[in-house]
Formats: C-alpha cells, sequence, structure tokens
C-alpha cells in the first residue's frame, strides 16, 4: 500500500503584506503568563490565519525531529521573486535517499537528478536562484533541516505566482503536496513558518524584562514625557514612527546631533493621506544637521505600513500609541496612552542581554533590523522620486486631569511585535482574564476580528469586559453597528465622548487584570 500524501494547503489574501507595529505588555505581576507559542504545521495540515499566525501544533519537536526529517517533504517555495520574469524562483524539497523522484503541478512534470538526496533546493535557473537561497531568512540552516543542495531541473516547471497545486511524487506516486493561493511577490512560504513571509523578515520572539523601572501617561495630559528622554539623550537616539510632523520633536533631534548624540529616524512612506509636505521640510532639517533618515518604502516592501511608534533614548524605552505629531506627541488632541522604560538599575533581562538597558536594547535590535532593511531607503533618495501633501495642524488646548505618577514603578515588561508574536500573545492574556478586560481603540475589523472574538470570550465567562471605541465621524457609523451587534452580549461597548477632554480616541491599548498592553497595535 502506498503511503498517503502529505498535503499542506496555503492560504493567502489580498493583504498578505502585515503592518508592522508594536506593543509593550506591562505586567504588575512578577511571575509571568505561560502562553502558547509558535506554530508549525508538519504533519498536521497548517492554516495561514488572516492575521498572519500559523494555527495548527508543531510536531518538530526533539522526539520526532528525526523520524520527520526522514520522511518525503516540500519545505519551502518561492514561486514570484522580485526579479524579472521571477527569474531564479526556486522549491526546496526534502529526499530521504536517492530514487526515482519527480514534481507535477498537473499540467508539467519535472525529473529530479537521480543522485539528489537530502535537502535539495530545485531551480530552472540556478545562477538567479543562488543569490536568493544566499539571504539570511532562506531555508539554509534552519529547524534542522540542513544546508540546502541546489540542482538544475532540466524539464521546463514553473512555479505559477497566481497559485498552484506542487505534487512530489516517487515512482509515479505522490508521497507530499502543497496547494497554495497567490504568492505575494518578494514572500517565501515554509513548511515550519506554516505562511507566506516577505524577504528579509524573520519572526522575533517576544523576551521578558523582570522590575524594570515604568513611567505610564496618557495624552494629551501629559506632552513633556515622550519628548523628555529624546532631549537628555547622550548618546544613542533613535525615534520610529508612522509620520513625524512635531517642530518640538525634530528640535530634540537636532540638538541631540549637535552634541555628538548617534540620531537615526525610520518612517513610513506611504502614510493614508500621502507623505506630508511638513515632514518633508523637517526631514531636510534633520538631514542638514547630520541625522540619518530612512523610509520604509523599497521597491517590494516587507510591511505595508510602518506602523509603529517608539524611541531609544540611551538606556531608557519610550512607546507610544500616537504619532510624532502635534495631535498626538504634541498633546494637541489625541487620547493616547504612552509608557517610558529604563534607565534604572533594577531591570533584568529573562533570558539574555543586560539588565539596566534589556527593552532599550530589544527595540534598538528591532530599530537596526528595519533600519538596514533592503526596504528601508535614504531620505535623500526617497525625497527625489516622492510627490508630498499638505494636510491641517492640530491646535486644541485640553486640561491635565491625569498626571504622570512622579516616580517609576517596578513592572515585568515584555516588547511584542506585529507581524510576529503581538496577536497570540494577547489573545492569550484575554483568555487567561479573571477578572477585568479595559479595551480602548479607534476601531475593530468587526465582531469576529480575533482580538473582538477573544474579548466576547472573556465576557461569556464572567469578566468584566469593556471595549471603547472612537467617535470620530469617519468611525462613528462602524463602531455604533459593532456596539448595537453585541447589545445582547455581556460585553459593553460605548463610544467615547471627549467632552472637552481630547479631541479624539486614538490609543490602542488594554488592560487585563494587573498587566497593560500599549502600543500602535490596531
Amino acid at each position: 500500500m502506498s503511503p498517503a500524501p502529505f498535503r499542506v494547503p496555503i492560504h493567502s489574501t489580498a493583504s498578505v503584506a502585515a503592518v508592522v507595529a508594536l506593543g509593550l505588555l506591562v505586567s504588575a505581576a512578577v511571575v509571568p503568563v505561560a502562553v502558547a507559542g509558535d506554530a508549525g504545521t508538519d504533519p498536521e495540515v497548517g492554516r495561514v490565519d488572516p492575521g498572519g499566525a500559523a494555527a495548527a501544533p508543531s510536531s518538530e519537536s526533539p522526539e520526532n525531529l528525526t523520524l520527520v526529517s526522514t520522511a518525503p517533504r516540500i519545505v519551502e517555495l518561492f514561486p514570484n521573486p522580485t526579479t524579472a520574469e521571477n527569474r531564479g524562483e526556486y522549491l526546496v524539497v526534502r529526499l530521504p535517499e536517492r530514487g526515482n523522484w519527480s514534481l507535477s503541478d498537473g499540467h508539467h512534470e519535472a525529473e529530479v537528478p537521480a543522485n539528489a538526496s537530502g535537502v535539495v533546493a530545485l531551480s530552472m535557473d540556478p545562477a538567479n536562484a543562488t543569490p536568493l537561497l544566499d539571504d539570511e531568512t532562506a531555508v539554509a540552516g534552519n529547524g534542522g533541516t540542513g544546508e540546502p543542495t541546489l540542482r538544475a531541473l532540466d524539464d521546463h516547471f514553473p512555479l505559477a505566482a497566481s497559485g498552484d497545486r506542487i505534487a512530489l511524487r516517487r515512482n509515479g506516486t505522490t508521497v507530499a503536496a502543497v496547494d497554495y493561493d497567490r504568492a505575494p511577490e518578494g514572500h517565501r512560504w515554509r513548511a515550519d513558518w506554516g505562511e507566506w513571509r516577505p524577504r528579509g523578515y524573520e519572526r522575533r520572539s517576544p523576551r521578558r524584562t523582570a522590575n524594570a523601572d515604568v513611567t505610564p501617561f496618557v495624552l494629551p495630559d501629559s506632552p513633556g514625557l515622550p519628548v523628555d528622554p529624546l532631549r537628555s539623550a547622550e548618546d544613542r537616539l533613535f525615534v520610529a514612527g508612522y509620520t513625524l510632523t512635531s517642530e518640538r520633536v525634530v528640535e530634540a533631534l537636532v540638538a541631540a546631533a549637535d552634541r555628538g548624540v548617534t540620531v537615526r529616524v525610520l518612517l513610513e512612506g506611504s502614510p493614508v493621506g500621502g507623505f506630508p509636505a511638513r515632514s518633508a521640510a523637517l526631514l531636510d532639517r534633520l538631514t542638514a544637521a547630520g541625522v540619518e533618515v530612512r523610509i520604509l518604502d523599497g521597491e517590494v516592501e516587507r510591511f505595508r505600513f510602518h506602523h509603529a511608534k517608539y524611541a531609544v533614548a540611551d538606556d531608557r524605552a519610550v512607546v507610544l500609541t500616537e504619532n510624532w505629531k502635534p495631535s498626538g506627541t504634541g498633546g494637541r488632541s489625541n487620547r493616547g496612552w504612552g509608557v517610558v522604560v529604563g534607565g534604572d538599575e533594577t531591570g533584568v533581562a529573562v533570558g539574555a542581554g543586560s539588565g539596566r538597558a534589556a527593552v532599550a536594547d530589544d527595540l534598538a535590535a528591532l530599530f537596526a533590523a528595519d533600519f538596514e532593511a533592503h526596504d528601508a531607503r535614504p531620505w535623500h533618495e526617497f525625497r527625489a522620486d516622492t510627490e508630498f501633501h499638505g494636510g491641517g495642524r492640530a491646535n486644541g488646548s485640553y486640561p491635565a486631569r491625569f498626571d504622570a505618577p512622579p516616580e517609576p514603578a517596578a513592572a515585568d515588561v515584555t516588547v511584542l511585535t506585529a507581524p510576529g508574536n503581538a496577536a497570540d500573545r494577547i489573545v492569550a492574556r484575554i483568555d487567561a482574564a479573571d477578572e477585568r478586560v479595559l479595551a480602548v481603540v479607534p476601531r475593530v475589523g468587526g465582531p469576529n476580528d480575533r482580538i473582538v472574538r477573544a474579548l466576547r470570550r472573556a465576557a461569556d465567562r464572567g469578566v468584566d469586559v469593556h471595549l471603547l471605541l472612537s467617535d470620530a465621524w469617519y468611525d462613528r457609523e462602524a463602531n455604533r453597528n459593532l456596539s448595537e451587534r453585541l447589545a445582547d452580549e455581556p460585553i459593553a461597548v460605548d463610544l467615547a465622548e471627549p467632552r472637552g477632554r481630547f479631541g479624539k480616541v486614538h490609543a490602542k491599548g488594554l488592560v487585563v487584570d494587573d498587566a497593560a498592553v500599549v502600543g500602535s497595535l490596531n
């Protein structure tokens, strides 16, 4: 009897490119909460969640790694590289021994070289496939599969970017198969990922820092808190954001550069409404002062938007829900949340890293990875071929009703990133809630949004759950519809009424029992 083939369906959507965002999980409890880790797909069938997380548990544990590594398998697909005419496209297979191996997509057949065995990359164009395989995110050395050997396919076997079914056969019998939908440009699929990932993207593991110094604050009440660390930086100052139109922030960055601080800025190249002309003028000023500015807007981007909003100033980290603009960090409009972490002697990184600057170092590493990525363009290059747009400027004035605490408090801090680990961790926290879940966000993806489903589950089991949404004119209809849709459920859904306290809700945060999540995660 022939063995049943290992068949993996791969599903993608029109919005595969993810929004890169950041969150901090701040907990008063020292004992870490056990949460679900990342998942693989071998040999159980894994499906890609719309949020980008693989759903099936991994079977490649130490107990069965040897067994699994001997099974024939399609390990990786790269059907749609950024090269002209997809030159260098390849797939990687695992062959336990030499034999009569072949590939089929139902229309084309290709013989695998007779002496091939082990982990083998197969391409009709090995010369152009070589640099793609040399990329640090290629399959080489990953997950115990070993370095792939690149072999040429003599037969015509194109990998369809629009989707296909690839079968690995032995003696004419299918022993493994992969079905996939549209392959996003520049994205790879790998069996141990269970999802498409852009070139250059590496999934980050969350790292917890115990007993860190944390100062929480809200906006528009405390506009000085996010800028103070920038003004006092002595060694390094990295600012990451979606947009930057704050003259106050730019003045702090220029002053830091003038006193010899290494200053770098990383922004999104295609914000909604276009790149602001005001931002362009400020970035010109920064580069003239010696600040290195890069814009995430390469030919093929890893992420649809760079939505993260944070800064690293020496040993301190600032994480925000707000943009670096008058309406956000300037305190001129938005209700936002923020937190300053570090600059203390007590923080202890759990796993690796220094204690004093553990969170700052973690964010600095994230910043460096994005700043050096292939889709990060120097400002002068981006400026040369970009059209800039005007825009209004917030100039509201609001009372300070919620002062930041005068002294930092000790708390555990975990850096979460999206795409990657944030959604799983947040859902796990909500699913473990005992008493309360308080969520604030401008808008959600509807009643079946993954986070909303978790909130509804918590409410169903008796947890006190409140969801506060924006009442801004462009969010009002959808948010009211959601409130009405969930009116018969135990979750409380309300639209914020500013009443002179702020202009609109822009915060993205959660309070789950004694933990808070603060960041740019919509």
